[in-house]
């Protein structure tokens, strides 16, 4: 009984805590917490480190912006989800508009870590197979390879990609349900021109 009245307690000091913040002592601490997130996301977007470096930076200024409403907040982890969504969906439509022939840097969706148990034949074909796989989610129709990133990248689930690409849950999970179906049979007509 007395630990269920410390740890009110505790509940309730925490939540006095977060009501004295200042606004920018909260978006310093969604910044603390969520900028891999934001940073991610927009990578997922715009395929090039630097755009979506500047993106996450936009996505926090845009919420310093809107300060004032931060309390009325149901879940900072989506909600700055879907402001680095829509921040990430602005520049590409602006950069779009503005540099028609830039080059775009390859995407890194996996990472490559060696193992030092393989031979370098089975890493080398790791690698060549990783390579592959990330130009096939590249290659993917965008309804279908963003929410396949938010699922897989950032481990989102279904409720948290629908509201962020403000779409029904039910489309989200047939999205990801035709992405991985369509991958593994592109996946599987390469693996058998090669050995079969």
């Amino acid at each position: 009984m007395a630990a269920q009245a410390v740890t009110g307690e505790a509940i309730l000091e925490n939540v006095q805590v977060i009501r004295a913040e200042t606004p920018v002592q909260f978006v310093e601490a969604l910044v603390a917490e969520h900028s891999l997130t934001a940073f991610r996301i927009a990578y997922s977007i715009l395929r090039n480190h630097h755009d979506a470096e500047d993106a996450a930076q936009e996505c926090f200024l845009r919420i310093l912006k809107h300060a004032k409403r931060l309390r009325q907040v149901r879940n900072p982890k989506t909600w700055v989800a879907r402001v680095a969504w829509t921040t990430a969906l602005d520049r590409r439509s602006s950069r779009a508009r503005t540099a028609v022939n830039e080059a775009v840097e390859e995407p890194l969706v996996l990472a490559q870590i060696a193992d030092k148990n393989l031979a370098a034949d089975e890493q080398l074909a790791g690698k060549q197979l990783q390579g592959l796989l990330a130009q096939m989610i590249a290659a993917l129709p965008e309804d279908l390879r963003q929410p396949l990133e938010l699922s897989t990248v950032q481990e989102l689930n279904s409720a948290e990609i629908a509201e962020i690409m403000n779409i029904p849950e039910g489309s989200v999970r047939t999205r990801l349900m035709r992405a991985r179906k369509l991958l593994k049979e592109k996946l599987s007509a390469v693996l058998e021109t090669k050995h079969g």
